[in-house]
C-alpha cells in the first residue's frame, strides 16, 4: 500500500515543500474508498453529528479501545447546541477538543487557536514541576525574575498540596484539552504536570511546598502571569530536544532553529556514530526546490559509521514525527540481516490485508545500536523503535515510552470554522494478526528495555538543559 500526501510547512515568510509519503499526524491512504468528509458548510450542530457519525463508521480502534460514540455524542452535543445558540465560537471550539481529547489516540487531533488557547493557559507561575520515580513531585525550575522565586521557591522543592488540595489529587484533575489527546497513561501524566503550573493570566492559587534543606512546610499564594510559556519549555522533553519542525508543520509558534537536515549525523565519545532522526519524510528543508531523499540520508549515515569502524551507534528518534511505513521498513533494512515482517496493513473499507517487509540493505551497520526515544516518539518512529528493540543488538533508551499512536492515519473531517479533525482509518497488525502497539487501556507503544530513571538529580538536570539519555547511552556503548 503507498500513500501519499504533500505538506506546505510556513516558517516566518517561508514556505518550505515537505514532499511526503505520510507524516506522523497526517496522511492520505490509497485505496479506494473515500474516509472523513467535509462538513464546513453545515451548521456547528449538524457537523458534529456528521462527525461523530464519521468517527464511529470509520474510526480503526472503536472495538480495541472501547469507544461508545454514542455516549460521547450524547456528553458533547448539549455543549455544541449550546455554543451554536449562543453563537460562541470559543465554546463551540472547546467543546470540540473536549470531545476529541476522549480519544486516546495521538493520531486523533483537531487544529489549535492559539488565541483561544493562550486565554486559558497563557498563565504561569515561574516554576516548572516534574513526578519522580518515587512518586514525589517537585519542583525542578524556577524564574529567578518571577513571583515564585522571589517567595522563596527553589528547584527541588516538594510540592505538598495545590488548592488546597493533596498535590497528587491535584495533577489527576488537571485539564489537558489544550494539549491534545494522550493514548496512553503515562504520556497524560506528563502533560498533567506540565499543565498544572498554567492558568489564565491573573488567577491565583495557593500552594505548599517542603525544603529538602530545611524540611519545613511552607505556604504561600501565587498569581499566573504571561510568562511567554517559560515553564512548558523546562519540561521534558522540551528542555532538552526541540520540537521545532513538528511546530512548523503544525503552524506553532516556536524560536528554536529549523533542523538543517531530517537526517543529522556526528561522530561522538570517540567512536559513537549519532544520528538524529526527525520523520520518516522527504524534505526540502534548505529551500532548494527539491526535496532530499530521507532513505538515502540514512544509507549515507551508515555508511559513515562503518567507514569510520563506529564500535556502537545511537539512533536519536526522540519527538519522530513518524512518516512513511515502507520508508520505516527500508531503513530498519540498514540493521536487519534477514527479512523480517514489519507489519500487516487493514485499512477502512476494505478486508485485504497488505503485508509489509523489512529487506537487508547492501550495507548495513552489525554493532551495538540505542534508540532514544520518548513520548513524542509516534507512527512510523514508533515503527523504529519496535525494530530496533527486536534486534539482538539492539535496546531502546528513555524516561519514557513511545507515544502509543501506530494506526494509519489519514481521514480527514473539515469542520466549521476553519476546523479540520484527523484520525486513522487503518490498523498495524503483527504477525499474528494482532493489533501492534497501538494503546488500549492506557498502555501501548514501545516501552525502554533500558529506563532511565527520574530522580531528583536527572529531572533538575533535564530543566537545566542536559541531556541526561544521551549520557547515558553513550556511557553504556562506550563503557565509561
Amino acid at each position: 500500500m503507498t500513500k501519499r500526501k504533500k505538506i506546505i510547512v510556513i516558517a516566518g515568510a517561508a514556505v518550505i515543500l515537505v514532499a511526503l509519503a505520510i507524516s506522523a499526524l497526517f496522511c492520505v491512504m490509497k485505496d479506494k474508498e473515500t474516509t472523513g468528509g467535509d462538513f464546513s458548510g453545515l451548521s456547528w450542530t449538524q457537523a458534529f453529528q456528521k462527525l461523530n457519525q464519521t468517527m464511529a463508521d470509520e474510526y480503526a480502534f472503536t472495538q480495541w479501545k472501547g469507544i461508545n460514540w454514542q455516549e460521547l455524542y450524547d456528553k458533547y452535543r448539549p455543549q455544541i447546541e449550546s455554543a451554536q445558540a449562543k453563537n460562541s465560537f470559543e465554546d463551540y471550539y472547546i467543546a470540540l477538543r473536549s470531545y476529541l481529547n476522549e480519544i486516546p489516540d495521538g493520531h486523533v487531533r483537531m487544529n489549535n487557536i492559539a488565541d483561544i488557547d493562550d486565554k486559558y493557559i497563557g498563565g504561569g507561575f515561574g516554576f516548572a514541576a516534574a513526578r519522580l520515580d518515587n512518586g514525589k513531585i517537585i519542583v525542578t525550575w524556577v524564574d529567578q525574575s518571577g513571583p515564585a522565586y522571589d517567595a522563596g521557591i527553589r528547584a527541588g522543592d516538594e510540592l505538598t498540596e495545590w488548592n488546597g488540595q493533596p498535590i497528587a489529587n491535584a495533577v489527576e484533575t488537571v485539564s489537558t484539552v489544550f494539549a491534545g489527546t494522550s493514548a496512553t497513561d503515562e504520556y497524560l501524566r506528563q502533560k498533567q504536570l506540565a499543565y498544572l503550573v498554567r492558568a489564565p493570566v491573573g488567577t491565583e492559587i495557593s500552594l505548599s511546598v517542603i525544603s529538602p534543606d530545611s524540611g519545613r512546610k511552607r505556604s504561600l499564594t501565587l498569581t499566573a502571569y504571561n510568562d511567554n510559556k517559560q515553564s512548558l519549555k523546562k519540561n521534558y522533553p522540551n528542555s532538552v530536544v526541540s520540537d521545532k519542525l513538528r511546530d512548523m508543520f503544525l503552524g506553532h509558534e516556536n524560536p528554536d532553529p529549523e533542523p538543517e537536515s531530517i537526517v543529522e549525523k556526528k561522530i561522538i565519545g570517540g567512536n559513537i556514530c549519532y544520528i538524529k532522526l526527525w520523520a520518516e519524510f522527504d524534505a526540502d528543508l534548505q529551500q532548494t526546490g527539491k526535496a532530499v531523499s530521507t532513505l538515502s540520508l540514512m544509507r549515507e549515515a551508515v555508511a559513515y559509521a562503518n567507514e569510520n569502524k563506529c564500535a556502537g551507534m545511537i539512533l536519536d528518534i526522540r519527538n519522530n514525527m513518524g512518516g512513511l511505513d515502507d520508508m520505516a521498513a527500508d531503513i530498519l533494512g540498514l540493521f536487519y540481516p534477514e527479512k523480517t515482517l514489519y507489519e500487516y496493513q487493514k485499512v477502512y473499507g476494505s478486508d485485504q490485508l497488505t503485508a509489509l517487509y523489512i529487506q537487508p540493505a547492501e550495507q548495513r551497520f552489525t554493532g551495538k545500536i540505542i534508540a532514544l526515544i520518548n513520548s513524542k516518539c509516534v507512527s512510523s518512529g514508533e515503527g523504529l523503535a519496535m525494530g530496533i528493540k527486536n534486534l539482538p543488538n539492539g535496546e531502546t533508551l528513555g524516561f519514557f515510552g513511545t507515544n502509543g499512536s501506530f494506526g494509519l492515519a489519514g481521514s480527514e473531517v473539515k469542520m466549521p470554522g476553519g476546523i479540520t479533525v484527523e484520525f486513522p482509518s487503518g490498523q498495524s497488525l503483527d504477525k499474528n494478526k494482532s493489533i501492534q502497539l497501538d494503546s488500549r487501556n492506557g498502555i501501548g507503544g514501545v516501552s525502554p528495555s533500558i529506563r532511565i530513571p527520574m530522580t531528583e538529580q536527572n529531572a533538575i538536570r533535564i530543566a537545566g538543559g542536559e541531556d541526561v539519555e544521551l549520557d547515558d547511552a553513550l556511557r553504556i556503548l562506550t563503557g565509561n
